[in-house]
C-alpha cells in the first residue's frame, strides 16, 4: 500500500494588484490543503504572471518582464507557508536562466528543501517570441520514495514528453497549467497506467491510472465564480498499483481466484469498455509486485510501483 493525498488547487487567474499578493492566495489554498490532511499540493503554471490572463486583457505581463531572478526569496511567502503545513509543493514560475527565461515549476517538500526542477519541453509560440527557452533535458523528480514527471500546458500536446519520463521511472505525473488537457490526459494516463494531476484555474483535475478523471473542477464552474465551494481538489492517489488488459489468462476465473486469494487486501476496478482493470492494493502487508508475481500477471507498460 503507498497512497498518497494530492491536492490539485484551481488557484484563480484573475488579476492582482502584485506578485505578492497571488502569492497570499496560493497560501491560503495550500494551508487548506494541508488541513485536509493532503501531503502535496500541485498550483497552476505561472504564478509570477499576477495580472492580464485571457484574450484581449490590457493588463498583459510579459514572459521576461516578470521572470524571476532569485525563485526562492522572491516566492519566500509561499515555501515559508508550505513548510509551516508541512505539506509538499509545486512552485510554477517564470524563472530567468541564460538570455532568456524559462517556464518551470520546482517541487519542494514538506519540510522546505527544493528536490528538482521541471522545465517545460515545448514552449508556445508566443512564449517563444518573449524569450522562453525550451528546455534542454528532464529527469523524474524524487519526492518522497516516488518518482515524479512533470508537463507543463502546452507539453500535453507531445505523448513523448510523458513517455520519455515514463521510461526514466516516473510513476506520478504533476501538469501545471493554463489548459484542461482534455482527452489527451487521459488517454496519457491509461496508455501508461500512471496517475496524473493537473492544476489549472478553470478545470482542476487528478486522474486515475485507468484514465479516469477522480476529482475534477474549478472556476468554469459558475458557483465557485460567484463565491461558493473552495477551489481545492483532493483525492487520495494509489502508488501501489497497476493496470491489465482483458485477455488470455486474465480471465474470468483468474480474476475470481485473485480476489479470493487476496479479498480485501486489494481493491480491483473494471474499466469494461475498454478491455482493462486495476488492482490497487490497500493493505500494508502486501505489494502490487507480490500480486503480478503470485498470478503472473502482465501489466500495462511495465508500470508496477510498490514492487
Amino acid at each position: 500500500m503507498n497512497t498518497r493525498r494530492i491536492a490539485a488547487i484551481a488557484l484563480s487567474s484573475r488579476d492582482f494588484d502584485s506578485f505578492e499578493h497571488r502569492l497570499d492566495e496560493a497560501c491560503r489554498w495550500v494551508s487548506l490543503a494541508a488541513r485536509m490532511g493532503a501531503e502535496l499540493a500541485v498550483l497552476p503554471e505561472a504564478l509570477n504572471l499576477w495580472r492580464g490572463d485571457g484574450p484581449g486583457n490590457t493588463l498583459a505581463l510579459n514572459a521576461l518582464e516578470v521572470a524571476c531572478e532569485d525563485w526562492q526569496t522572491e516566492c519566500r511567502t509561499l515555501l515559508d507557508c508550505a513548510r509551516e503545513e508541512r505539506i509538499a509543493v509545486t512552485v510554477p514560475i517564470y524563472e530567468r536562466e541564460g538570455g532568456g527565461c524559462v517556464n518551470c515549476f520546482h517541487l519542494v517538500s514538506a519540510g522546505g528543501e527544493a528536490l528538482g526542477r521541471y522545465v517545460k519541453t515545448h514552449p508556445t509560440g508566443g512564449e517563444m517570441d518573449e524569450g522562453v527557452l525550451p528546455a534542454e533535458q528532464n529527469a523524474p523528480i524524487e519526492w518522497d520514495g516516488i518518482m515524479v514527471g512533470g508537463a507543463i500546458c502546452y507539453d500535453i500536446e507531445f505523448p513523448h514528453v510523458f513517455a520519455e519520463q515514463h521510461r526514466q521511472g516516473a510513476r506520478l505525473f504533476l501538469c501545471p497549467s493554463l489548459t484542461p488537457g482534455g482527452d489527451k490526459l487521459n488517454f496519457h494516463c491509461a496508455s501508461l497506467a500512471c496517475p496524473l494531476v493537473l492544476a489549472y484555474p478553470a478545470w482542476s483535475r487528478i486522474i486515475d491510472i485507468l484514465g479516469h478523471d477522480v476529482v475534477a473542477g474549478g472556476y468554469r464552474h459558475e458557483t465557485l465564480r460567484f463565491g461558493f465551494g473552495v477551489p481545492v481538489y483532493v483525492a487520495d492517489v494509489n502508488l501501489d498499483s497497476a493496470a491489465f488488459s482483458f485477455g488470455p489468462g486474465r480471465n474470468q476465473e483468474s480474476i475470481e481466484a485473485i480476489l479470493r486469494q487476496y479479498g480485501s487486501a486489494v481493491k480491483l476496478t473494471f474499466d469494461q469498455h475498454n478491455c482493462r482493470y486495476s488492482i490497487e492494493v490497500v493493505s500494508p502487508d502486501l505489494t502490487i509486485g507480490q500480486v503480478i508475481e503470485e498470478f503472473g500477471l502482465i501489466p500495462i507498460t511495465g508500470g508496477i510501483t510498490g514492487a
